[in-house]
């Protein structure tokens, strides 16, 4: 039993030692950000959804289907993850400086060109920075991702509420009226000081029932990865994100369709975020190619991840990226 916990002290420490040594910083003005990095080749940037999604699972089986072919850079967005302990507000959390991050990061490091994947809101983020940077992009990876245009976002909140029983709605509204009395930034507090706290319990159940409209099949839906996912996210920068693109109408469609960079479209049959958003991506990046899997919702890696690799290592081979 001695032996046995020494091994076990001595693994965690090697996987320790190992995380730190792929776990780097770069600086935005004030703020320190960090991302990892793995295997080698062209740079690979992934960028996970949210915003405030931290990016672990299922980041990391794409960093390892891929840092064969590519060096995998994983951004700790602003407000997530590592760089999770940055003031949240309207004058921080913008499209603008998330994409500056991106941009800065790439210049820190020295690449290039850089290849971005990006799942859902990273998907946005993804084709902001094209739009912005053509010259410094050579694909784009686009998995469930947010749409381009303000025009298609409250289709994601139509389709969520027309996939909810009237028994689903109902416990939705009592609970939102418990931890309603808390402000995002106290409850993203509370997650860790008081997670059995009344406003916590009823916060942790409303995001349980908000996540079923993502899915096509909700047996699917994992019980850990919902727990490591709700303690993890920081929900704070959603709302901020979400009136931005509609109070200023936020469109870059013009921009992408005189892009002439290659890109991979991936989604689900059944994604709550409606398949105009997928069309209105595929009508403004010229180059693409569009893959859709059938039966399959928002959460595309937990849902159809056979599927999914096939499509992307097939992309992978074939654009020689």
């Amino acid at each position: 039993m001695k032996n046995f916990l020494l091994l076990m002290t001595l693994l965690l420490s090697t996987y320790l030692y190992c995380s730190g040594q792929n776990l780097k910083s770069f600086n935005n003005g004030s703020l320190k950000l960090y991302y990892e990095q793995y295997g080698k080749g062209p740079a690979l940037y992934i960028l996970s959804g949210g915003p405030g999604e931290a990016p672990e699972h299922p980041y990391r089986q794409i960093v390892d289907s891929l840092k064969s072919y590519y060096t995998c850079i994983l951004i700790h967005q602003r407000g997530s993850g590592k760089s999770r302990d940055i003031p949240i507000n309207e004058k921080t959390i913008t499209i603008e400086n998330y994409t500056q991050d991106i941009e800065l990061l790439r210049q820190e490091r020295g690449d290039k060109k850089i290849i971005l994947l990006g799942i859902s809101w990273g998907g946005l983020l993804v084709m902001n920075y094209a739009a912005l940077h053509p010259e410094s992009v050579s694909n784009l990876i686009l998995v469930c991702s947010a749409p381009p245009s303000y025009t298609v976002w409250n289709v994601l909140f139509d389709n969520q509420y027309a996939r909810r029983s009237k028994v689903e709605l109902d416990s939705m509204e009592l609970l939102q009226k418990t931890f309603s009395t808390k402000t995002e930034k106290e409850l993203d507090s509370l997650k860790v000081i008081d997670p059995t706290s009344k406003e916590i319990v009823a916060y942790k159940e409303f995001i349980a029932l908000h996540i079923r409209a993502m899915y096509y099949d909700r047996r699917k839906i994992s019980k850990q990865n919902f727990q490591d996912l709700f303690y993890s996210f920081n929900f704070q920068p959603i709302p901020i994100i979400d009136n931005e693109v509609l109070e200023t109408k936020w469109d870059i469609t013009n921009k992408l369709k005189k892009l002439k960079t290659p890109a991979l479209i991936v989604y689900g049959r059944q994604d709550d975020q409606g398949e105009s958003t997928f069309c209105l991506q595929r009508e403004s990046l010229r180059f693409s190619e569009t893959h859709v899997i059938e039966k399959c919702g928002h959460q595309i890696l937990e849902e159809q991840p056979t599927e999914f690799f096939k499509i992307l290592m097939d992309y992978v081979k074939r654009s020689r990226i």
